[in-house]
């Protein structure tokens, strides 16, 4: 347990650690942003607009091999779109992300605000895209209790990612097949 999950008022003068290994190299955290190798992640989807995906070079391991070379690996970020709260204790979100297989949701976090609010498991429901579990799938989600519809969160995956592989794809229904006028 880190000072600021014990104590959560903490997180409005130091920020939340990061755990190195899983962000890309030159990561760093602020009370209320990441900035991934001086680019703030923030800033990054007021401008492009959300989701939105940036790739650095990993981080190195602790104790490299000999002929270890860096990847590349991405941080992407996605805005609230719904908050929904079946019963006490549990929060479930709704992204406009598709959330890949390498993101680690273990790591997400909550930018653009600060929350002095306890942290809690949260399932974020993710559109599942081969469509093998149903609709949603819940995945686990250490965020504040006071997160809502609008806030940014950031999370780094494990390998590089393009925009288009966190956008959801639409899906295109046809209400009538196309007359044959032909005959």
């Amino acid at each position: 347990m880190t000072l600021t999950a014990l104590i959560p008022t903490v997180r409005a003068s130091i920020p939340e650690p990061l755990h190195s290994r899983q962000w890309p190299a030159r990561t760093v955290a602020t009370t209320d942003d990441v900035l991934v190798a001086a680019v703030s992640m923030h800033r990054l989807a007021t401008i492009a607009g959300t989701p939105c995906v940036h790739t650095a070079e990993q981080a190195p391991p602790p104790f490299r091999p000999p002929r270890w070379q860096p990847r590349d690996v991405t941080v992407a970020v996605a805005s609230v779109l719904g908050v929904r709260r079946p019963r006490p204790g549990m929060v479930l979100l709704e992204l406009d992300a598709a959330l890949p297989a390498c993101a680690v949701l273990d790591e997400i976090r909550l930018i653009g605000r600060v929350s002095t609010a306890p942290m809690s498991r949260t399932s974020v429901l993710t559109p599942c895209l081969d469509g093998a579990e149903g609709p949603f799938r819940p995945l686990p989600a250490p965020l504040p209790n006071d997160v809502r519809v609008g806030d940014l969160l950031c999370f780094p995956c494990a390998a590089a990612l393009r925009h288009r592989d966190v956008v959801e794809p639409v899906r295109a229904e046809l209400a009538d097949p196309v007359p044959d006028v032909a005959r």
